[in-house]
């Protein structure tokens, strides 16, 4: 939770196109000055601050500066390689991913997540999306082995909370 005073808010890679499928389609225009001023600098109920949770910055946004506490939301864009040795890089084109090894291009977006993972003055909560069996740019395998290899370097999971539903499950009429 973001404390008084402190500043808190969601981060992503700018490769991170399917988390609009998420909800986190809204990213801040890290051209625009003002933009980044609002999103570092003001404060809730601003629509416009960090802390309102609503627009995510992208490593272009944040190079160079922290916040308190950050949410980082993992894309798609940074996957774990089918055999498990290593990272896969993948670019959103069209309604498909486009795989790219160069060793270029690995490093650029290694160096993207390294950025983003420490933007955190006390604390990163790193949320790995659940995906979606019917989408095939968000398999859950992909995100779960994400997941597994994160637990497996030492993230301390977050307590157990209630399911959500997904959007096969519920729906506008459901009586609880």
């Amino acid at each position: 939770a973001c404390h008084p005073g402190q500043r808190c808010g969601l981060i992503a890679s700018s490769g991170a196109k399917r988390l609009r499928a998420e909800g986190l389609g809204a990213e801040l225009p890290h051209m625009d000055a003002a933009a980044v001023a609002h999103w570092f600098l003001d404060r809730f109920p601003d629509i416009r601050a960090s802390d309102a949770l609503d627009t995510v910055a992208t490593q272009f946004s944040v190079q160079g500066l922290e916040l308190d506490h950050v949410g980082l939301c993992w894309g798609g864009d940074l996957i774990r390689r089918p055999d498990g040795a290593g990272w896969q890089v993948r670019r959103l084109s069209g309604t498909a991913w486009q795989t790219s090894q160069t060793a270029e291009k690995v490093a650029n977006l290694l160096n993207t997540y390294r950025v983003l993972l420490t933007r955190a003055r006390y604390e990163t909560l790193i949320w790995v999306p659940q995906g979606d069996a019917r989408d095939a740019t968000r398999l859950p395998a992909m995100y779960d082995a994400i997941a597994d290899f994160l637990l497996a370097c030492g993230v301390t999971p977050l307590p157990d909370s209630p399911p959500v539903a997904t959007p096969a499950e519920a729906s506008l009429f459901d009586i609880a």
